[in-house]
């Protein structure tokens, strides 16, 4: 992560803000820091503030004015995420210097065996690829080899995609994992049997795989009409999140594309949904708010694999995701970086752990 993510320099400086959740991984990213001779100054997130950022900094005897190179921001957190706001207000004092943000969510082991393996530019190719193709589709199908049969149509002009490279850009925050595109689909009809895993914005503490027993949705135009699964636990939690408006609506259609991600994990995580296969969120959209419905919570359900098939051109299996390549659309035509502040993925909940109704 600190070297093809992060970039990091010897002249850099990093403030390493942490959730009290995440003082473990965070503490084996000082160790590294340590180790390479890069000056740090670390923070609990619970008592951040312009103020105390301004102290933590002075009392490592670096300032923002002395650093060569960047001050290099990195946030790492577990199960709950800090709203972008209080961490722009408390950077606020440094705007203008050469400062960069990233942030990690869900930071365990898993996250640095398989999720920050793959660089930022072969996902850069991958989701250029992946976006070429969609972009330039009204409608195709998905299949997997589950049972998913799924009628997509979009639009476009409308409707924008998020692509989620891992790749900095000025004014933003760069989240991890990295790994995905997607978009609202205008229409959306047909089954999906997710035999991957979930990953929800509702707190639980539930093993999030699903291959042992996929939970099965039947959509109708967007919305979904029926569910089941062998599993009494997800069921619940299906049936909890459905008490909220808006909940049976499709908010997103993904598709993850971090080949290094080979295993789904037990965890309630990120890392899950950036696994290279096709994946449905339901409730909150990723579009700018207002234009399309809200809702209190976003669930993602993956699959283990997909096949896309848009007419006129061969079918693309996931597997095949790692051979794609070509030129990223700029931010500016219609393709957003995925950022917190952009709510992609229902990332927009209050700095409390939510539920969903019981």
């Amino acid at each position: 992560m600190l070297d093809q993510y992060i970039r990091l320099e010897d002249h850099d400086r990093v403030l390493l803000l942490y959730a009290r959740s995440a003082r473990e991984p965070a503490a084996w990213v000082a160790a590294e820091l340590d180790i390479r001779g890069v000056p740090a100054a670390l923070m609990d997130l619970e008592g951040m503030s312009a103020a105390a950022v301004k102290k933590a900094l002075d009392s490592t005897k670096f300032t923002v004015d002395r650093v060569a190179g960047r001050l290099v921001v990195l946030c790492v957190e577990y199960d709950i995420v800090t709203p972008s706001h209080m961490i722009r207000d408390a950077l606020e004092p440094f705007a203008g210097q050469r400062t960069e943000v990233f942030r990690t969510v869900m930071t365990g082991a898993e996250f640095f065996r398989q999720a920050v393996t793959t660089s930022p530019a072969t996902l850069n190719d991958i989701n250029a690829g992946l976006l070429h193709i969609l972009r330039s589709a009204e409608r195709f199908k998905v299949r997997t080899s589950s049972g998913s049969e799924l009628e997509v149509v979009l639009d476009p002009a409308r409707y924008r995609w998020v692509s989620n490279r891992g790749l900095h850009r000025e004014g933003a925050f760069v989240l991890l994992p990295a790994g995905e595109v997607a978009t609202y689909p205008a229409r959306i009809s047909g089954t999906l049997v997710a035999d991957g895993a979930f990953n929800s914005t509702a707190y639980t503490t539930l093993d999030a795989r699903l291959g042992e027993h996929p939970a099965v949705f039947e959509i109708e135009n967007g919305i979904m009409t029926d569910h089941r699964c062998d599993d009494p636990s997800v069921t619940t939690l299906i049936e909890r999140c459905l008490r909220l408006p808006n909940a049976d609506r499709v908010g997103e259609l993904g598709f993850g594309t971090n080949i290094g991600i080979e295993r789904f994990i037990s965890l309630n995580s990120h890392l899950n949904e950036r696994f290279p296969s096709v994946h449905i969120g339901f409730g909150q959209s990723n579009q700018v708010r207002g234009l399309v419905h809200s809702c209190d919570v976003h669930v993602d359900f993956i699959t283990s694999d997909c096949v896309i098939e848009v007419p006129g051109l061969p079918p693309l299996r996931s597997q095949d995701f790692k051979d794609l390549t070509g030129e990223h659309p700029a931010v500016e035509e219609g393709v957003f970086d995925e950022d917190l502040d952009g709510d992609c993925c229902g990332l927009f909940s209050p700095h409390t752990n939510s539920r969903c109704p019981t």
